[in-house]
């Protein structure tokens, strides 16, 4: 394989492993956020729901409807924003970025050294393409501040290995 060839490809390959990086950390901040939601909000509804069952029993019939209301009302919310559906679909998406990243270090610090031959080299390449580009399409929007967040912690040194 020609040595410009092989080195575009690299390039290619660490900028595949930088967004992974990137996207990894966000998703995974983001999971993070959406499970903190469900137990903030599932947490106290169930609580809730225990006092008005138990206020009901002992005849605060207006306090115990007050408190179902509001339980259904907290209840609805929380099924449309279903945030442990989203807290599972950004850690997915984290795990497969983390996976990219790994595949895209390994093709630039061993395959792209190896004596492969170049229908291998471009068939090695084009899987990191085709996984990033089907990671972007499918994986769920990553909220700003998760993106943030993730950016910051990568600077501060929290994704670098020690060797």
């Amino acid at each position: 394989m020609k040595e410009e060839r092989l080195n575009e490809y690299i390039k290619e390959a660490k900028r595949i492993e930088e967004d992974s990086l990137y996207s990894s950390k966000s998703h995974y901040n983001a999971a993070a956020y959406w499970h903190k939601v469900h137990l903030w909000i599932g947490i106290p509804n169930a609580v809730l729901a225990a006092i008005a069952g138990v206020l009901a029993f002992d005849g605060s019939q207006l306090l115990a409807g007050s408190l179902a209301v509001l339980v259904a009302s907290i209840g609805a919310a929380v099924t449309f924003i279903n945030p442990e559906h989203r807290s599972s679909g950004h850690k997915n998406a984290a795990s497969e970025y983390h996976s990219l990243r790994n595949r895209a270090r390994i093709f630039v610090n061993i395959k792209a050294k190896m004596e492969l031959s170049d229908s291998d080299i471009d068939s090695a390449f084009d899987d990191l393409a085709t996984q990033r580009e089907n990671l972007n399409t499918i994986s769920p929007q990553i909220p700003r501040k998760a993106f943030l967040d993730a950016r910051k912690g990568i600077e501060d040194g929290e994704a670098t290995y020690k060797s």
